[in-house]
């Protein structure tokens, strides 16, 4: 035979069963998609269901007979049962529409794969389950709810009293629990898929907020405070932390993991603070114009204040160690100004003066004018730093030293303390305004003030009201600023001594506008009066808007360039008639 054919014939008899085993398997698939065209592919389950075979229809039917038995049935964990048959529960059975998809979709390789892992791995559908569960898991809740049990400090003695003599115990934290309503509503939704769940709740383990590790902890503390308390020492001073007082100020309650309340420690160290502290004094000085030298008439005093956040700190450091005596840290606050060294700050000349008049004024008024010039005169101003009036002056009450005097107050003219005061305010304004020094607040009174137009037109006044209504300026020079006020007969005297740098303030003539007459008086009963007595409370002011401007300059350069406004409202008289018999 020819050497030719002989290899046709063996590759004939290679190539014919390869063949035909394509053609088996081509069969195969075919076979295959023909009986699954409308069939859910070999193992495909729902829950427990096996829905290999099944149409849609078929599978739901199936799927619903079996969930809808079991939505019947009463499912018992520990002592408790939950009836199924009040849950309204329902199948959502959009599932099934995407798993009969699964090897359908795609091109004919993806289709291939997606069937090939259904038959090695499974198609397994869990359908969203809608249950009311709400009262019968809120009542079970309740029922097996156990709340935790915080650990204690116990003293044995009966006293309990934590006296050197009393022996610690602790009493153990425990666990509490509560229901896991999210794991209880999964093992219920499982019973209706696959027929099986667990017979014992679920819970959630809740600890304790005070644990026995946190107690263990303050027992040893408590006993070595037994033993030898904590000593605070200051100077000549000691303060004890006993058993007792150290239980005072335990964290015991919060749950925190520090040993201490900081709250109830910082309460107890304020008052040993309020032994220690001393606030500083700033000095107070006076310049004489003959000698330009500044004297103190009030010298300045270092302070001192305990720092109560570090004493903590050492407090909580201590307790465990062997050593039990603290040395406070109390630092030592410096004056701004060191009383000899006010004659190197530069107080040199006048930089501007304030006047003001207050004849007419009631006494309890001229007091509270002299008091007020007391506590800005000697004041040192630091070069850069804000002014204010209200934090030098400080709350404006009896309990401060003012008197009862006229002052506006909630739109009337009543008496108050502090009556006065602002006199000062206004003529530290003006002596500002000649400094040229820069006003950074000022407001004007709510009417015309007939004081501060003594010899002065209107717009030249500033009023304060403790704390929120403030009068501050700036000293923008290079060298400290020295208020000296006082006062001589009716006039009040502010003058700025500091370094001139060549600055130059001019003031324009005030422009008063829009002047308007006050109200008609108004006449009130008051049965608190006598009858026929009658009483004046407020007095009657014009109204008027008043502008005037600044300018102050340096050497041909333009410092401060500003406008200020004032607008004064009409005031009306009124008078109190007695009515009283």
């Amino acid at each position: 035979m020819p050497m030719g054919k002989k290899n046709f014939q063996f590759i004939k008899k290679l190539a014919l069963p390869s063949i035909l085993l394509i053609i088996l398997i081509l069969l195969i698939i075919l076979t295959f998609e023909v009986i699954f065209q409308d069939k859910f592919l070999p193992f495909t389950f729902v829950g427990d269901t096996n829905i290999t075979f099944l149409t849609k229809a078929q599978a739901q039917r199936v799927i619903a007979s079996k969930f809808n038995q079991r939505a019947e049935e009463k499912l018992q964990f520990d002592s408790f049962f939950i009836d199924l048959a009040t849950s309204s529960a329902k199948l959502d059975y959009s599932a099934l529409d995407e798993t009969f998809k699964i090897g359908r979709t795609g091109i004919f390789t993806q289709r291939l794969t997606d069937q090939l892992k259904t038959l090695f791995l499974n198609a397994k559908v869990k359908p969203k389950i809608y249950l009311k569960l709400g009262s019968q898991l809120e009542k079970i809740a309740a029922s097996a709810y156990q709340k935790p049990q915080d650990a204690q400090i116990i003293f044995s003695e009966a006293s309990q009293d934590s006296s050197p003599s009393a022996q610690i115990q602790i009493k153990e934290a425990k666990d509490g629990r509560e229901l896991n309503k999210e794991k209880l509503k999964t093992l219920i939704e499982d019973f209706l898929l696959f027929g099986q769940t667990t017979e014992e709740l679920p819970f959630k383990i809740i600890p304790p907020k005070i644990t026995t590790e946190h107690v263990q902890k303050a027992k040893i503390a408590l006993e070595n405070t037994q033993e030898e308390p904590v000593k605070l020492i200051f100077d000549t001073n000691t303060w004890e932390i006993d058993t007792k007082q150290l239980l005072a100020i335990l964290d015991l309650e919060s749950g925190s993991d520090l040993l201490l309340d900081k709250n109830k420690t910082l309460t107890y160290l304020q008052k040993i603070a309020s032994s220690i502290n001393q606030e500083v004094q700033e000095g107070l000085f006076e310049f004489n114009p003959q000698t330009k030298r500044v004297t103190a008439f009030k010298a300045s005093q270092e302070g001192r204040r305990l720092d109560q956040d570090q004493t903590y700190q050492l407090i909580t450091d201590t307790l465990n160690q062997s050593q039990k005596t603290i040395n406070l840290p109390v630092a030592v606050v410096k004056p701004k100004i060191q009383t000899q060294d006010v004659n190197s700050l530069g107080i040199k000349e006048l930089l501007g003066q304030g006047i003001s008049y207050f004849a007419g004024s009631i006494p309890n008024r001229i007091y509270n004018i002299n008091l007020t010039a007391s506590k800005i005169n000697g004041v040192l101003i630091p070069p850069g730093e804000i002014f204010s009036f209200n934090q030098t002056i400080g709350d404006i009450t009896e309990a401060t030293g003012f008197r009862k005097a006229y002052v506006i107050k909630e739109g009337r003219t009543v008496l108050d303390d502090g009556g006065g005061v602002c006199q000062d305010s206004t003529t530290l304004f003006r002596a500002v305004l000649n400094a040229g020094l820069p006003v950074i607040k000022r407001t004007a009174h709510a009417y015309r003030v007939g004081y501060y137009e003594q010899g002065f037109p209107p717009g030249l006044d500033a009023t304060v009201f403790y704390p929120s209504v403030d009068f501050q300026f700036k000293n923008d020079t290079a060298a400290h600023i020295l208020i000296q006020a006082y006062t001589a007969g009716n006039t009040l005297f502010v003058d700025l001594f500091g370094t001139p740098d060549g600055r130059v303030a001019t003031l324009t003539k005030s422009i008063v506008t829009n002047q308007t007459p006050p109200p008609a008086e108004l006449r009130q009963d008051d049965p608190t009066i006598p009858k026929g007595e009658v009483k004046q409370v407020d007095w009657a002011a014009w109204g008027a808007d008043v502008v005037f401007s600044r300018t102050v300059t340096r050497r041909g350069e333009t410092l401060i360039k500003e406008t200020f406004k004032s607008n004064y409202k009409p005031w009306q008289a009124i008078y109190l008639v007695g009515t009283k018999e």
